[in-house]
């Protein structure tokens, strides 16, 4: 099975985005397609053995719809020229709404429109064509739609207005026969305003949903054009398109890495906030590796091409936004369910009520205005926009901290979680061992010379603590390893051995007391001799994350339970507890273990997030509710988890689930306008205030009803934009790059 991301143009309600949903899923071959208006997409998954890209696309253009360009800039251009187009007709339409509406209504306010009557019809009816003209998309799609039984919103103002206009066309022929009264029952005043008000809506809806896909725009954009290639010694510029894996190019001082490489000479620090939301350049040199659109620092650089086109990271990302903008929130299915039936049972309850009214013996203009009213405030666009407009932005927030969600579903399942389960080694650590004390310094250039021809991460940890300090690290000979307990070697002719205290102890040292006093703190001891004589001990730890202890804190803050589960020891895994307060420790598991528990957690009823970055993790992260990886972890984590954090910052494991109960409730709130709408409005427009006595509103139904589907969109539109400025708590006044 294969899955296509096909972006759609014309989609514009709830009713739009089930009729491409069933038109996709009637091809044989497609196993789902879930189409989502937030962004103008069609996530497809299909049999490309059955089933080609451009049946695909054939379909969608059967269903009434535009394929819009792969191509990212194409597709951008086609969507601003879109704009552009609607902006021409909303125009149109709103000059002449207004003329329209001064020449119809003027005597209502005063004003004298010297005008026979039948000319006074006939300017009306001239005036309505351009605003028709205008809203000429709603005529292209909602009449089909009605008869292939797929009604949209489009429907609904195409019937509105069209009735509206017969209701119109038959008063102007009253009045050339003669029954002047009928000048004072024209509509088509009725049908420029509800085109216009409409339009007015759909340009700001459009515009709007430009403005949510700004951040991902922003992320492709940053890729640079060009490259500089060192071939030979010659230095060539290329289109950045043209390099190959291999390559070798130069990145000069403030330039950007064009693609995916391996430092291979030079030393820098390169900016990689516009990937990781920290603001702090990573040193790199030799071997390091380098992500494309990250901008170097002050030095030069040269690398070797390992990655490029759509295959770099920065690519996978935007990858990784459009599928969760593609897929769907649980919560939309209430959405969805009363989308599918909502269009076809408006336009049942606006024929029973016009028959109602007739049969209450009030006039065809009369029922026939409150009918079109029903057709027209009825739309179900803030329904369809309630969830994916919330998701589209809510994950393009999360992008900006470095926090990718990679589903819709995860971006609401991060809202619901009650515990969290934090890995040790890694996540709640640095992942690596770090020299924490040593008991006499003088000796340590000895001790890093006789540990320097040592793989182990201990001796690697010593090595580094020396060269951070400049220490000299004298000539060395003879290195033998002894497993499991140290090494023997000549350092400047003398004997050095370095291991745990029971190594020394066998090979005929006098050990004093308390020389490994420090391992009842989690911390691993390691001892040194030379000739024959205690010299040092040497107390090795994986440190702590800085930001550790802030994230448990905000995580605790938000009534969240919080366990640490870790493969190490007990001693060091309850010393790390203890240092960051957390209460319930799992030590020595292995990965099934670490399943088990997230299982246990889930069969009482707990909302389980697990945290890791190793392979022995990713059993855990996939069982969990929400699995998530930290930055530094294996790419196995990273496919096993939900969320993915580009930074080893532990704060955005609280910050991702604040985004996620911050967009949850975005959703809820855009939902619950939504549903009250139409509840409060549906009865009004059915002659609510006719029975309550207010019979002077009856004509300007069908304005104010067009004004009020408006404002229903925008309203849950900009609510949704209102996301684009939250800020987790966890992160303090942090802004992101």
């Amino acid at each position: 099975m294969r899955i296509k991301i096909i972006r759609v143009g014309g989609m514009t309600c709830a009713a739009c985005v089930g009729r491409v949903e069933g038109a996709l899923n009637a091809v044989e071959g497609v196993q789902s397609a879930v189409a989502n208006i937030g962004n103008d997409t069609a996530t497809v998954v299909f049999d490309e053995s059955r089933v080609s890209e451009k049946e695909l696309a054939a379909a969608i253009v059967a269903a009434g719809y535009q394929v819009i360009s792969e191509n990212r800039e194409e597709a951008a251009e086609q969507e601003q020229r879109d704009l552009e187009v609607r902006r021409r007709d909303l125009c149109i339409s709103l000059f002449f709404a207004v003329v329209l509406s001064i020449i119809a209504m003027g005597h209502m306010f005063g004003l004298d429109v010297p005008l026979d009557p039948l000319p006074f019809c006939l300017i009306q009816l001239v005036l309505c064509i351009p605003i028709m003209y205008g809203g000429r998309r709603f005529y292209k799609k909602g009449i089909p739609a009605l008869f292939t039984k797929n009604p949209t919103m489009d429907s609904l103002v195409s019937l509105g207005t069209l009735a509206s206009l017969c209701m119109g066309l038959y008063n102007t022929y009253l009045v050339y026969a003669g029954d002047i009264g009928a000048m004072h029952s024209l509509s088509y005043d009725s049908v420029g305003m509800i085109i216009a008000l409409v339009s007015i809506g759909k340009y700001l809806e459009a515009r709007s949903k430009m403005r949510t896909n700004d951040s991902l725009r922003k992320l492709i954009s940053m890729a640079p054009a060009q490259a500089t290639v060192v071939r030979g010694d010659e230095e060539l510029v290329i289109p950045a398109s043209e390099l190959v894996v291999g390559d070798t190019v130069l990145i000069r001082p403030g330039e950007k890495v064009p693609a995916d490489a391996t430092v291979v000479s030079g030393e820098s620090s390169v900016n990689e906030s516009m990937l990781t939301g920290e603001s702090i350049p990573v040193d790199k040199k030799a071997g390091d590796t380098l992500y494309g659109a990250t901008v170097n620092g002050s030095g030069s650089l040269r690398a070797r091409i390992e990655k490029t086109g759509e295959d770099i990271v920065l690519f996978q990302i935007a990858r990784m936004m459009e599928m969760a903008r593609g897929t769907k929130a649980p919560v939309a299915d209430i959405a969805d369910r009363v989308a599918a039936v909502f269009v076809p049972t408006v336009m049942a309850v606006a024929a029973i009520v016009f028959i109602g009214w007739m049969l209450a013996r009030h006039d065809v203009q009369f029922s026939l205005t409150i009918a079109v009213s029903i057709l027209v405030i009825a739309c179900p666009c803030a329904l369809g926009l309630a969830t994916p407009i919330a998701i589209v932005v809510g994950t393009g927030r999360g992008s900006q901290y470095g926090i990718l969600f990679k589903t819709a579903s995860s971006l609401e399942s991060a809202a619901r979680i009650d515990t969290v389960v934090l890995d040790k080694t890694g996540t709640c650590t640095v992942g690596h061992p770090a020299v924490n004390s040593v008991s006499d310094e003088s000796v340590i250039g000895i001790v890093a010379a006789a540990e320097s021809d040592s793989e182990h991460p201990l001796a690697e940890a010593i090595v580094r603590y020396a060269r951070a300090r400049d220490i000299d690290i004298p000539p060395h000979s003879g290195f033998e390893s002894v497993t499991g307990g140290g090494v023997r070697c000549d350092v400047d002719g003398r004997k050095v051995l370095v291991g745990s205290g029971r190594f020394l102890t066998e090979e005929g040292v006098d050990v004093p007391d308390g020389a490994e006093g420090l391992a009842s703190s989690g911390m691993t001891c390691i001892l040194a001799a030379i000739d024959g004589r205690y010299a040092t001990t040497i107390a090795i730890s994986d440190p702590i994350r800085d930001e550790s202890m802030s994230a448990i804190d905000s995580l605790r803050g938000d009534g969240l339970r919080v366990l640490m589960v870790t493969g190490d020891r007990r001693e060091t895994a309850e010393h790390i507890a203890s240092e960051l307060r957390i209460d319930e420790v799992h030590a020595e598991t292995r990965p099934g273990d670490k399943l088990g528990i997230v299982r246990d957690l889930q069969v009482s009823q707990a909302r389980v997030a697990m945290v890791g970055d190793g392979i022995n993790d990713a059993p855990a992260l996939t069982q969990a509710d929400v699995g998530i990886a930290v930055g530094s972890g294996t790419d196995i984590a990273m496919e096993s988890a939900d969320i993915v954090m580009m930074n080893d910052d532990l704060r955005s494991v609280p910050a991702a689930l604040e985004i996620g109960r911050a967009t949850l409730k975005n959703i809820k709130e855009n939902l619950f306008f939504a549903f009250c709408y139409n509840v409060v409005c549906i009865p009004i427009a059915a002659g609510l205030p006719v029975l309550l006595g207010y019979d002077g509103l009856v004509d300007q139904m069908p304005i104010i009803s067009a004004l009020a589907m408006s404002c229903s969109s925008v309203s849950v539109v900009t609510n949704a934009l209102r996301l684009r400025r939250f800020t987790p708590k966890a992160l303090g006044e942090e802004r992101p790059t």
